[in-house]
């Protein structure tokens, strides 16, 4: 055999390579450059090219049934498609393989030959790779994996985090140079401080609005239940620690505010009975025999607050309302309670202090309920 017959020879092995390739449609010049030389492969090109377009133009028709079923356990028993227990299987292999409690995982294992031999290599990896010796990775190692993680941004400058660490005592006032040193060099501190400034420019910028009525009602009702403003008052032995004031009270208004409260619970003096109630208007008279004069004009503005209050009560939210109601009825109890004591000890001081207390108390809750209700 010359050189030539051997080359054509290996021509023709080189056409039959790339032959099906070039026919599902990849660019090969030397299909055609090989058919124009030798003429089986031409011949053998031209047939092919014929047959893939006479199979084009046959006309479309649906298999039959049969021929569906039998295309279909032909890929089954290749593993085309996975069963719906393969498939759970695999979708709990890995949660099963973390620690988690998967009793299907063993159980398909058992039944399933294939997911049983995959779990059995997986376990056999896992197993191999506990027994492998622990090694120190290399500084370079090291160095080249910082290097990838600051590039991420996995650790964060110390520029940065010192800005992070001042930057809601600059924006509440307080002189911090870094700030603004740091926010031109550094672009991201730089865009959220310009974002914060920028908010907090819109905010100021808001119209000033006045809460409703409604608003302010709830608010307080609100406070009220937290203990805001203080616990109820409930009888007048609980009210001692109002006993000290950061200021002085001056003698004149308290002892307005007894007057006050003698007109407020009158009708209550009167539920006990002419003589019971000729005794007690002498108590109260024996305490209030000593006011200056001048102070009863100061009586007669809180008891108007009083007036005031109870003509505007039912233009209040109910719980606003009901609020204040508890306060004061809390508030007559303790004062009830202290002219009780007074009626049968008119020089007992202790209670004629706690009763000026609560008389306080109550004035500042009228004047608190007549400010809120007209907002």
């Amino acid at each position: 055999m010359d050189e030539r017959q051997h080359q054509s020879i290996e021509e023709c092995s080189r056409f039959d390579n790339e032959l099906r390739a070039f026919l599902e449609g990849e660019t090969r010049p030397f299909i055609e450059v090989h058919a124009q030389d030798c003429g089986a492969c031409r011949a053998l090109l031209a047939d092919l090219r014929a047959i893939r377009q006479a199979a084009r133009e046959l006309p479309l028709e649906t298999p039959s049934r049969a021929v569906w079923d039998k295309v279909r356990a032909t890929l089954e028993a290749d593993g085309a498609f996975v069963a719906p227990a393969c498939a759970r299987f695999d979708a709990e292999l890995q949660d099963s393989l973390e620690g988690e409690v998967r009793p299907f995982i063993a159980s398909h294992a058992r039944d399933c030959a294939p997911c049983g031999a995959l779990l059995a290599d997986v376990q056999a990896i896992r197993q191999a790779a506990r027994e492998l010796p622990q090694e120190q990775p290399s500084p370079a190692v090291w160095a080249s994996l910082r290097t990838k993680l600051q590039a991420e941004g996995a650790f964060a400058v110390p520029g940065c985090a010192q800005f992070e660490a001042e930057l809601e005592d600059y924006l509440e006032g307080e002189a911090r140079p870094f700030i603004m040193a740091h926010a031109q060099d550094c672009v991201p501190c730089g865009a959220m401080l310009a974002d914060l400034q920028s908010i907090r420019e819109a905010a100021r910028a808001l119209p000033q609005e006045e809460p409703s009525r409604v608003v302010w009602a709830n608010i307080r009702a609100r406070l009220e239940a937290e203990g805001a403003f203080g616990a109820p008052v409930s009888g007048w032995r609980q009210i001692l620690a109002w006993r000290i004031f950061p200021h002085a009270i001056p003698l004149g208004v308290l002892a307005a505010l007894v007057i006050l409260g003698s007109l407020v619970t009158w009708r209550d003096v009167q539920r006990l009975g002419n003589s019971e109630g000729a005794a007690h208007s002498a108590t109260v008279a024996a305490v209030t025999s000593a006011l200056p004069a001048a102070d009863i004009a100061l009586a007669h503005v809180v008891s108007d607050l009083e007036k005031n209050f109870r003509a505007n009560e039912a233009s209040m939210t109910p719980d606003l309302k009901a609020t204040y109601e508890k306060s004061l009825v809390s508030l007559d109890g303790s004062i009830r309670e202290c002219l009780d004591s007074l009626q049968h000890e008119p020089r007992n001081t202790l209670a004629h202090d706690y009763l000026l207390t609560a008389y306080t108390r109550k004035a500042e809750v009228l004047s608190s309920a007549l400010e809120f209700e007209g907002r």
